[in-house]
């Protein structure tokens, strides 16, 4: 039935204007319900976890980062790449982690839902951050699957799949495969 045809039958059943008005403002007020879950079901659908992470970065969320090693941060997400996130501490902190070494991103109480429908709006990998803070002979730490294993030092150069850093201390070098960095702290120079 058209909603022509659905308005004259409600005029000919004898209906009262003001009745026929509020089953016109049910029926849209219906509509709208119904346009909006499929709304929100169809960006649930699309949802990924990248996504979800764009949008609290987007919103400045505080979050709580649960990574694979046992290790958690607290801060708010700066950066979203194809591959990472950068959270930056309260204290100021940068650290970067791959997406491979997040278990889980938590936010506090009192936060909107994020369905993870937003685009990645960056190609930027870990692999190229890792470069640029090179160039800058960044101090950095970095840590894999275990925690207490960390390299700390000046990082020295990213190449395909080689993080080189120049060891604090007795001044060595460590060469570390890329795909075994989880996450990687730029400390503070001194």
């Amino acid at each position: 039935m058209s909603d022509r045809s659905h308005d004259d039958a409600l005029l000919a059943s004898g209906l009262s204007l003001s009745a026929w008005v509020a089953t016109l403002v049910a029926d849209e007020a219906a509509r709208s319900r119904a346009r909006t879950s499929w709304l929100r079901r169809q960006a649930a659908e699309e949802g990924s976890f990248a996504g979800a992470l764009v949008d609290l970065a987007e919103r400045g969320t505080s979050v709580v980062l649960h990574l694979h090693n046992g290790h958690r941060h607290r801060g708010t997400i700066v950066v979203v790449g194809r591959d990472f996130a950068a959270l930056r501490t309260p204290g100021g902190r940068d650290i970067l982690v791959a997406e491979r070494g997040l278990a889980s991103v938590r936010t506090l109480p009192g936060h909107a839902m994020s369905v993870g429908d937003r685009p990645v709006l960056t190609d930027l990998t870990l692999t190229e951050t890792l470069g640029a803070l090179a160039d800058e002979r960044a101090r950095v730490l970095v840590i894999g699957h275990d925690v207490d294993d960390g390299v700390a030092g000046e990082l020295r150069s990213v190449g395909t799949d080689l993080v080189i850093i120049r060891l604090d201390g007795a001044g060595g070098t460590a060469y570390v495969s890329s795909a075994s960095v989880l996450e990687l702290s730029v400390t503070v120079s001194g």
